[in-house]
C-alpha cells in the first residue's frame, strides 16, 4: 500500500528514498563511518567533506489530466 499525504486538498503519494552520507577527511582521504566517528577523531570542520547520495525510485513524470 502506498503512503499518501494531502496537499492543497489533493491526495499525493509519498516517495520513499534512501540517503547515504559519507564523511571524508580532505587532507588524508580517511573515510569515517558516521558523524560520531569524525568528531571522536577531532577533525576540524574545514578539513571535512560530506557527500550525500539519495537513492529513490524512478518518477512518473507524465501527470494525469482531468
Amino acid at each position: 500500500m502506498t503512503k499518501t499525504t494531502i496537499i492543497n486538498g489533493q491526495e499525493v503519494p509519498l516517495i520513499e528514498a534512501e540517503v547515504i552520507t559519507t564523511y571524508r577527511n580532505k587532507k588524508t582521504g580517511a573515510i569515517y563511518k558516521d558523524e560520531e566517528a569524525y568528531k571522536a577523531a577531532n577533525i576540524l570542520p574545514e578539513n571535512l567533506e560530506q557527500d550525500v547520495k539519495v537513492i529513490m525510485p524512478a518518477l512518473d513524470l507524465c501527470g494525469k489530466n482531468g
